[in-house]
């Protein structure tokens, strides 16, 4: 009897919190979601070891900063496995991390909105010559549309784009590229 007590207090003090922090905070304050999108490398060696373009998955979380800006940080991770041009088997997993400035145009249940920002790009190749692990930065841009399913669902369609050059080696590459994806946030 005792345990069914607090349980049904927990209940009421963890749904006094949601809708104390939903008066509080302005609706959609935070979106989170899970993202997958297809990824294009724009660099040609990439595009020749690895064949190029293929999926890439990640998440987004966006905080309402002032009047439809929202500062978005999102982790993505794309892998390949290619074959060099002697022959050696070797694998790519690049994860980008980027933070960013997201503009929403309000429109109602349609909004299209701009981004820009930094990104940050950890990589590893792993081959039979030897392995590489390193980092790079960079700058990305975006634009999409948002379509609110709901008060709290949100269906996101954008195009991105990045360019992070590095230089593992002798020679330098460009980790970046173009992709198209799209991502299913719930708004908090």
């Amino acid at each position: 009897m005792l345990l069914a007590m607090r349980t049904i207090k927990k209940k009421y003090i963890i749904l006094f919190i949601c809708m104390l922090s939903s008066t509080i905070f302005a609706q959609d304050f935070v979106k989170i979601g899970a993202y997958s999108g297809y990824f294009s490398p724009k660099d040609d060696i990439l595009n020749e070891v690895y064949g190029g373009k293929d999926v890439i998955i990640g998440l987004k979380i966006g905080v309402h900063v002032w009047q439809g800006f929202y500062a978005y940080l999102s982790t993505m991770q794309y892998q390949q496995v290619g074959e060099t041009q002697l022959g050696d088997v070797t694998r790519l997993q690049l994860n980008p991390l980027s933070l960013s400035l997201r503009y929403t145009f309000s429109l109602g249940v349609v909004n299209p909105y701009l981004e820009g920002g930094f990104t940050q790009v950890y990589f590893s190749e792993k081959s039979d010559i030897g392995n590489t692990k390193d980092s790079g930065s960079g700058f990305s841009a975006d634009a999409g549309i948002e379509f609110h399913l709901s008060n709290r669902f949100i269906f996101d369609l954008g195009a991105h784009y990045s360019q992070v050059r590095v230089q593992p080696g002798e020679i330098e590459v460009d980790l970046g590229g173009f992709q198209v994806g799209i991502s299913f946030l719930v708004a908090f």
